[in-house]
């Protein structure tokens, strides 16, 4: 934060003190995951401590943002942070098992869901404010709406700040840094292996994209539960392939990581309505006053939908022609 200070000019100086303002600390920001770094050297075992490593560093520094400001893009950074790492732990699944590593994706996963829900009422805000509100304005049924909204967002996010802040949340942390770093589960004896981390990103990157490929096929005809899976699956191997990206060429990498997101996003905005949905059922239920806006905004996210036919044909055309970067 500025403050503006006086500072006092050279005895005799007619003219007046100097205004100086002095500028503080730079507000919280929230963090985005940094980029994994491996050597063609280390082992499929090295490359998932990094992952690890990398996944809990995200979610760990964005703790003290959301502390300070409890910003929306905090809660999504912190969600994302723990989507990766149980990503990763279920993509080295087959090179390294073992309690604490289920103990930890679970936890993840119970967390990262207390997170989404509060996530959710965020996003549904944002879609409101790029379509239906415009039409809306201040419609009593509409500012209804939109008082309910906040009230279920703001216990969405008492209920976030309470998990964040519980001893099991500390726990969860702790006890799989020291997992980590004491390697504290049973690995492939190929796992072990100098040099080895290469070979196994290849094999789990092409496995991935296979699973993609397979839940695209006919993609415009796919229910919402189904095009919401492929979304999970564009999502895996996004996050697949920026684990491993270091050990290939860079610019191929990044390219076809960045393809797989665009995809993701457009997916992304249609199940986003199939949510904002849930999310106006929970508002009906809390607010009679608020139904006919609710009606307004289903019929303004419905229409909206239609354009997902177009959107999947394009996806799945692109991701046909999405070469591999690591072969």
């Amino acid at each position: 934060m500025a403050r503006e200070i006086q500072s006092s000019r050279p005895e005799g100086d007619p003219r007046p003190p100097l205004r100086v303002v002095e500028v503080g600390p730079p507000a919280a920001t929230a963090k985005k995951a940094k980029p994994v770094s491996l050597l063609s050297t280390d082992s499929a075992e090295d490359a998932a401590v990094c992952v690890f490593s990398t996944a809990l560093d995200h979610f760990e520094a964005n703790l003290p943002v959301f502390r300070a400001i409890e910003s929306p893009e905090s809660v999504h950074q912190m969600r994302v942070g723990l989507r990766r790492l149980r990503a990763a732990i279920g993509l080295f699944r087959n090179a390294l098992s073992g309690p604490a590593l289920e103990a930890a994706r679970a936890r993840a996963r119970e967390i990262a869901g207390i997170l989404g829900h509060a996530r959710n009422w965020d996003v549904f805000q944002e879609m409101l404010e790029a379509g239906p509100a415009r039409a809306l304005g201040d419609a009593p049924s509409y500012c209804s709406l939109l008082d309910a909204l906040e009230f279920k967002r703001a216990g969405a996010y008492r209920t976030a700040r309470e998990t964040i802040e519980e001893a099991g949340t500390a726990a969860f942390l702790g006890a799989f840094r020291k997992a980590i770093a004491e390697r504290d589960w049973t690995a492939a004896p190929d796992a072990t292996e100098e040099g080895s981390a290469s070979e196994f990103a290849a094999a789990a990157l092409t496995k991935l994209r296979k699973r993609v490929l397979k839940k695209s096929k006919g993609l415009a005809r796919r229910t919402p539960e189904e095009r919401h899976e492929l979304r999970i699956a564009l999502k895996k191997a996004r996050y697949g392939a920026e684990f491993f990206e270091s050990l290939f060429p860079q610019a191929d990498a990044e390219a076809f990581s960045a393809a797989l997101a665009k995809m993701q996003d457009g997916l992304g905005a249609f199940n986003d309505m199939e949510t904002a949905n849930a999310l106006l059922d929970e508002i009906d239920a809390r607010s009679e006053a608020a139904l006919k806006a609710s009606g307004f905004v289903r019929g303004w996210f419905a229409h909206a939908a239609q354009a997902g036919v177009a959107h999947a044909k394009k996806s799945e055309k692109r991701l046909r022609k999405l070469e591999p970067f690591w072969e």
